[in-house]
C-alpha cells in the first residue's frame, strides 16, 4: 500500500489556474503530456522546462509520434508555448487562461434517421460517407515531429507558395523525413528552413558554415 506525501514533493498551482484547467476539456493523451509539463516546471518551481520526446514517452508510456500528435494539438488550443531548442525543445504552460481555444464538441449521429424500404435501398451506394471518412478522404494530416516548429514549417509552406511551388502532400512528408535526417546529423530544422528561404531554394539545405551539433544514437 503506497502513502504519497507531500513532504516528498507537490505541484504548486495557482487555483485560478487550476479552476480553468478543470474547466476545458483535452483529450487523453494531450492531457497526459500536459500533466508532464505542469510536473516538470511547476513541480520543480520553473516557469519553463526543456523536455526531450524520451521523456515524455517515458513517462505516459505514449509513443513518440502520438506524443508529437498530443504536443500539437496543445500548442493548437494554446495551452502550452514551445521554444526551439539544439537539444530539447523548451516548453511551459500558457498561464493566460482566457486565450486558451477549447476543442470542438463531438457531434453524435442518432442511430436511426430514418426508415428505408428495401427497394429505396437498392438505389443507395453500398457505403454511405460519413463524418469520419469524408475528412480522412479531403485532407491527410501530416504530423509535424517534435524537432520541426509549426511557426518554421508554415513559413517554409508560405515560401514555397511565394515561389509558386506549393507544395503537394507527398512533397511534404519528404520534406519532413530531410529535416529529421537534417536534424540527427547535427543540424537545427528551423535554421535550415531560414537558410534555404533567404537564399531562395526550393529545396531543403543547411548552411555549409555551421558546424554540426553532435548527437547520439537517439537524436539528442
Amino acid at each position: 500500500m503506497v502513502s504519497p506525501q507531500c513532504e516528498n514533493g507537490y505541484i504548486r498551482f495557482a487555483t485560478e489556474l487550476w479552476k480553468a484547467i478543470c474547466g476545458i476539456r483535452i483529450s487523453g493523451e494531450a492531457r497526459q503530456v500536459f500533466d508532464v509539463i505542469a510536473h516538470k516546471t511547476y513541480g520543480f518551481n520553473k516557469k519553463e522546462d526543456a523536455i526531450s520526446l524520451s521523456q515524455f514517452s517515458l513517462a505516459t508510456k505514449i509513443t513518440k509520434p502520438n506524443i508529437c500528435q498530443a504536443l500539437s494539438k496543445l500548442k493548437e488550443m494554446n495551452l502550452i508555448t514551445q521554444k526551439d531548442n539544439e537539444i530539447a525543445n523548451v516548453y511551459s504552460i500558457n498561464k493566460d487562461y482566457k486565450s486558451w481555444k477549447p476543442l470542438p464538441k463531438k457531434i453524435t449521429l442518432p442511430k436511426k434517421i430514418i426508415s428505408i424500404t428495401q427497394k429505396d435501398n437498392e438505389s443507395l451506394p453500398k457505403k454511405l460517407p460519413t463524418i469520419d471518412n469524408i475528412q480522412k478522404t479531403v485532407s491527410k494530416d501530416i504530423v509535424l515531429p517534435d524537432i520541426i516548429s509549426v511557426e518554421s514549417w508554415n513559413k517554409w509552406l508560405e515560401h514555397r507558395k511565394k515561389q509558386k511551388k506549393p507544395m503537394t502532400e507527398y512533397a511534404k512528408e519528404l520534406a519532413i523525413k530531410k529535416l529529421t535526417k537534417l536534424h540527427k546529423e547535427g543540424h537545427n530544422p528551423k535554421d535550415v528552413i531560414e537558410h534555404s528561404i533567404e537564399n531562395n531554394y526550393q529545396g531543403l539545405y543547411p548552411d555549409i558554415n555551421k558546424k554540426p551539433i553532435q548527437r547520439n544514437e537517439f537524436g539528442y
